[in-house]
């Protein structure tokens, strides 16, 4: 029967190097005017008209490929509907609040300043952001316009660390060797972390004492030799297939309230005030390389990531210069131990995705509201433009790009 078909003119057998999105050779495109145009009426086109179906496959179809967690504990449990059409996509959508742990109203009847607020917020990933913002918060309520004290600092610098050599790990899934060492960075700077019992320090004014300065001290080693370990250079010129791909344009990071390394990666810079990090911020890329892509923002993070464990050391010194005895004779003060005013509270703290704002009400030191509007609700909303014409091999690393933590979006 096959044969027969071959012989009779025009037959309509599939072409595969015909409908291939790059065949290779090229070829005359053949348009049958009796059967394309009524299977056409049946094809759904989806996307602006920038993203329509090619040339080259002119039966191809539009296919919906739903992306769900299947397991909602994991660290990004988010949903992803992509329409393909051959190995592009033409239209993405997500879809959040996969966790359903309902932070903000939990929180509502617990203590300003107890423990069970702190743990509660600490499930918004990164958790010291979270609590960091809440802490400052809380501290205005007792009179303390100011309440950063070292432990804030410390804590920030190292989630800072942490979570960019996460994101860039993720993005090198498909780089053993650089995964590997950066997953060795990541699992040094929490070990720092830990060691800081941030729990008993948050909202202490307990002083940063000699035996904490030489622990921490000890763990900046550990995590400046994992970082010497990982090739940057070599790590932006592995990912270089990915150069133009999942762009954020500068004006639309501007249109959506996006900052952070989305922001720097298209040449912005974040104006927003902040309480704490605003010297983590990043710096915006040159015009000739912000061009807002995947490479653009793993250049970004690779940059502060270097930055960081310097930064950590030169803080360590700086406290070190300072008068030892002055600081030991610091005492611990509960923050229990002040009055609480009533009212209405804020504060605002930049983190590795950007900035993360705190908003509170407290009547006789009981919270009445809570409000967090972290930096992943306007950069989950750049995603679906981001995933438009990308390959369906490189869908995964511009998601993991941008850091999202789903844990931060569903309140």
């Amino acid at each position: 029967m096959r044969d027969i078909l071959e012989a009779l003119p025009h037959a309509l057998l599939p072409d595969p190097a015909r409908e291939s999105e790059d065949p290779g050779i090229a070829r005359e495109v053949y348009d049958d005017d009796l059967v394309r145009p009524f299977v056409e009426e049946d094809v759904p086109v989806r996307g602006d008209s920038t993203a329509g179906r090619s040339r080259r496959s002119p039966l191809a179809r539009d296919v919906e490929i739903v992306v769900d967690p299947f397991d909602p504990r994991m660290p990004t449990p988010i949903g992803v509907t992509l329409y393909v059409e051959g190995q592009r996509v033409r239209q993405a959508t997500i879809t959040l609040g996969q966790v359903h742990q309902g932070i903000e109203r939990r929180a509502v009847g617990l203590g300003a300043h107890s423990g069970e607020l702190f743990a509660l917020v600490a499930a918004v990933a990164p958790g010291v952001v979270a609590q960091l913002a809440v802490a400052l918060a809380a501290a205005r309520l007792r009179g303390d316009d100011d309440a950063r004290s070292p432990w804030h600092t410390a804590a920030l610098e190292l989630i800072f660390i942490s979570e960019h050599a996460a994101v860039l790990a993720d993005v090198a899934r498909r780089l053993p060797v650089y995964e590997r060492r950066l997953r060795a960075v990541v699992d040094a700077s929490r070990a720092a972390l830990a060691g800081l019992d941030l729990d008993a320090h948050l909202a202490s004014a307990a002083p940063f004492g000699t035996d904490d300065r030489a622990m921490l001290r000890r763990r900046v080693d550990d995590i400046g030799r994992a970082l010497a370990q990982v090739d940057v250079a070599g790590l932006l010129d592995a990912l270089s297939p990915l150069r133009g791909v999942g762009v954020v344009t500068l004006a639309r990071a501007r249109e959506l309230g996006v900052d952070g390394p989305s922001l720097a990666a298209a040449g912005g810079q974040s104006t927003v005030a902040v309480e704490l990090g605003a010297a983590q911020r990043p710096a915006p890329l040159t015009s000739a390389s912000a061009t807002g892509c995947v490479v653009a923002r793993a250049q970004v993070r690779s940059a502060a990531l270097a930055e960081g464990a310097a930064r950590v050391r030169a803080w360590l010194d700086a406290l070190d210069a300072l008068d030892v005895e002055k600081s030991a004779g610091a005492t611990s003060e509960s923050p229990g131990a002040r009055e609480v005013r009533d009212g209405t509270t804020q504060a605002c703290v930049h983190g590795p995705g950007g900035t993360l704002s705190c908003v509170m009400h407290v009547r006789a030191g009981v919270v009445q509201r809570l409000r967090l509007r972290p930096p992943e609700l306007p950069s989950a909303l750049t995603v679906p433009g981001a995933l438009r014409g990308t390959r369906l091999d490189d869908v995964s690393e511009v998601i993991a790009s941008f850091g999202l933590r789903a844990s931060a979006l569903d309140r």
